[in-house]
C-alpha cells in the first residue's frame, strides 16, 4: 500500500474522530464497498479519463448523497478528482485498521497445515492477546504446503511455527 493511500485513510479517520463519527463512516464505507463490488463497471466509469471529472464527481454525488454521510461523498469525490478511485478498497482497509488500532483490536492472520479446532483457536487467541495486549480476532486459513504447524501474522509481526520453516532453519544450520 502506498504512503499516499495511507495518508488519505488517515485524513478520513482523523475527520471521523474529530466529528465523533468513526463507526458511522466505517459503516458507510462498507456500504460503498458493497456497491463497488456489486457494480465493478462503476469503478471503470469513475476512473475513465475519457469522461470529464465533473461528470464523474456528479455521478458519485447522485449515487451516494443522502445515502452515506457527506464526508464519505466528499472523500469519494476527492479520490475520483485525484485519479485514485481504484485505490478505494485499500483506503477502506487502512481505515478499518486504524479503527481496530484505536479500539485496541488486532487481527491475526493464521495459516495452518490443518484446520484448527475451536479449542486450539481459543488457546491461540488467549496467547496472542497476552503478547499484543489487544483483543485478537483470528482470520484462519489452511495451507497444505506448511506440512505442519502454523504461521501467524499480527500487528506487523510474523510468528512462523511451521514445520516447513523449522526444516528450512535446520537446512541453513547444516550448510554452514
Amino acid at each position: 500500500m502506498s504512503q499516499v493511500i495511507k495518508e488519505y485513510a488517515v485524513a478520513l479517520f482523523d475527520l471521523a474522530t474529530e466529528t465523533d463519527s468513526v463507526q458511522g463512516i466505517g459503516e458507510a464505507l462498507d456500504t460503498v464497498q458493497s456497491v463497488f463490488e456489486e457494480n465493478p463497471e462503476y469503478k471503470d466509469f469513475l476512473s475513465s479519463p475519457n469522461i470529464p471529472k465533473s461528470e464523474r464527481i456528479n455521478a458519485i454525488e447522485q449515487a451516494f448523497s443522502g445515502n452515506v454521510p457527506e464526508y464519505v461523498v466528499s472523500f469519494l469525490s476527492l479520490l475520483c478528482d485525484r485519479g485514485r478511485i481504484r485505490s478505494l478498497e485499500e483506503c477502506i482497509s487502512e481505515y478499518k485498521q486504524l479503527c481496530d488500532a484505536a479500539n485496541k483490536i488486532s487481527v491475526a492472520d493464521v495459516a495452518s497445515a490443518v484446520e484448527l479446532s475451536d479449542a486450539q483457536k481459543a488457546a491461540l487467541v488467549r496467547k496472542l492477546e497476552k503478547i499484543c495486549g489487544n483483543t485478537v480476532i483470528l482470520n484462519c486459513t489452511t495451507d497444505k504446503s506448511l506440512l505442519g504447524g502454523m504461521v501467524v501474522s499480527v500487528d506487523g509481526k510474523v510468528i512462523d511455527g511451521s514445520i516447513k520453516h523449522r526444516l528450512h532453519e535446520l537446512k541453513e544450520v547444516m550448510h554452514k
